[in-house]
């Protein structure tokens, strides 16, 4: 009898722990109760500080904590943030790849069941009541508009200053949907005074007079700078006209055509007037010399973007039927157009596409009408082929482009929190396969970690693979949540610390949250 009980002992002990190797790496808290919630940006002390959860006054409620693991690896105290706070809504450290929604000063804003909405701060652990209506930012410049026609102007030091403005006009033709009659740069606050006259108040709160008669103005974002542009109205007043450049320098040129419808190359030389798009003619304008070029593609066309670094002009002209695919035009001053039939690109934001091209210009993204398809191809041979960023009947939920020139992809046919991890070569269009039915939770420059073969919200736990090493497990089945510690330029760099959530399915004295340097 005694030897049974002896093996029902261990059976059951054994039971406990989950099949495989233990987790790699230290166990920071052993437990079930401490839900991994996020992590602090460093503030150049050497501490990790780390986020979590445990159970509040009710089980609908949650306690916010800290602690702070130093250069050693050994841990703090654990100091208490917020009670009571509700643990969906109100801390915004979903997923894996950012901490949470941190402001500029390293706080955040959480919502407290007994002291209403709060600002956090995790460093010094400060947590301030906060009137979200009259909150404003600190240490910038900013303004509340007060109809119809007065701006009431903050500065960093608190003065304030109430300023007339000239009426704001009608929303106008697309790409000039709204044009206010004042703005920020940076900390220079420009208007269109009640007389037409724009006007800079910098910070020094002396105002200059830039122009006069201006009906309209913006700055134009280039890669030399932001660059003035103006509407003004003609000396006997019965039209306006177009010019770029600041008149305080001298240095404006005058356009034949209205700027409300012309965007400019990065180089700042060419401006491209857009009005005649509808009819397929395009117009280039060579400040240099003051030469126009038009260009007429013989079909409906919309502009896209300039191609980084270059004098191209990239339009989509689209299919009649807006289930078939389009036809991209590149459009230079210096050479005929050329076409890409079968092909769409546009402005709207896409999962890590912020533009119709890579940082450096080298590809370009191409979608496929009718189905989810998305696309690079090699941007100085546009009709070559273009190899796909994910494969048919998925959807792209993640892309980035890394230092060694190839994709980094997450695909999903159905559920989102669970994709695909891809690796494509937009040389040759070889692809490699990472990871299944997961979630990338952080990308370096030549490692990437993510969590897959997610079942009950829980998988393997991986890291490395984005050179020609497979990724390392690093936990098996268990993880739940992962964050690499933030630092410089390289997330995950070899040695990066990554904070991780390990919870069995049953109790385990694995269960709690690890850490683990980056192999």
């Amino acid at each position: 009898m005694k030897g049974l009980a002896l093996t029902i002992v261990v059976a059951t002990t054994a039971a406990c722990l989950p099949r495989g190797e233990p987790p790699a790496g230290t166990q920071l808290l052993s437990g079930r109760s401490a839900l991994l919630t996020g992590l602090a940006p460093s503030n150049g002390d050497g501490l990790l500080r780390i986020l979590l959860m445990r159970p509040g006054s009710t089980s609908a409620l949650s306690n916010l904590s800290v602690v702070s693991l130093d250069a050693d690896n050994h841990l703090s105290p654990e100091v208490l943030l917020v009670p009571d706070i509700d643990p969906v809504f109100t801390v915004n450290c979903s997923g894996g790849l950012a901490a949470c929604e941190f402001d500029s000063r390293g706080t955040f804003l959480v919502s407290s069941n007994s002291q209403g909405t709060v600002r956090v701060n995790p460093i010094t652990g400060d947590v301030q009541p906060v009137d979200l209506i009259s909150e404003r930012p600190t240490g910038q410049r900013y303004y509340d508009y007060l109809p119809p026609t007065s701006v009431r102007l903050y500065d960093a030091d608190g003065h304030v200053t109430t300023i007339q403005v000239a009426p704001q006009p009608p929303p106008g033709p697309p790409p000039n949907v709204y044009s206010p009659t004042y703005q920020l740069l940076g900390d220079d606050f420009y208007y269109i005074d009640p007389q037409h006259n724009l006007i800079d108040f910098p910070p020094t709160d002396v105002p200059e007079q830039v122009a006069t008669g201006v009906t309209f103005f913006d700055f134009w974002d280039t890669a030399n700078g932001p660059v003035l542009v103006l509407n003004r109205m003609t000396a006997d007043g019965t039209g306006t006209q177009s010019s770029i450049g600041d008149p305080r320098s001298g240095m404006v040129t005058v356009l034949p055509f209205s700027v409300s419808r012309a965007t400019m190359s990065p180089d700042q030389r060419w401006v491209l007037d857009t009005e005649n798009e509808v009819y397929g003619q395009f117009t280039f304008f060579d400040r240099s010399s003051g030469t126009q070029q038009s260009v007429d593609i013989g079909q409906s066309a919309l502009f896209a973007e300039w191609r980084p670094g270059t004098n191209e002009a990239w339009v989509l002209a689209p299919a009649p039927d807006y289930h078939d695919s389009g036809t991209v035009w590149i459009l230079r001053p210096d050479a005929p157009p050329v076409s890409v039939p079968d092909a769409n690109i546009s402005t709207y934001l896409r999962p890590g596409i912020d533009s119709n091209f890579t940082p450096d210009a080298m590809y370009w993204y191409s979608t496929d009408a009718g189905t989810n398809i998305y696309q690079v191809g090699a941007a100085d041979d546009p009709t070559a082929p273009r190899y796909n960023l994910n494969p048919p009947a998925t959807f792209l939920s993640g892309n980035w482009y890394l230092p060694n020139g190839r994709f980094l992809t997450a695909n999903y046919a159905k559920d989102y929190h669970r994709s695909d991890a891809n690796l494509l070569d937009p040389r040759t269009g070889q692809t490699r396969l990472l990871g299944e039915r997961g979630m990338i939770t952080g990308v370096g420059q030549t490692r990437f970690m993510g969590v897959f073969h997610i079942e009950e919200l829980r998988g393997d736990l991986v890291a490395g693979g984005l050179e020609d090493e497979r990724p390392t497990k690093l936990a098996a089945e268990f993880t739940s949540s992962a964050w690499a510690e933030p630092q410089g330029d390289d997330l995950l760099a070899p040695g990066t610390r990554i904070i991780y959530q390990f919870q069995a399915r049953a109790a385990s004295p694995y269960d709690g949250i690890w850490m683990v340097n980056c192999p």
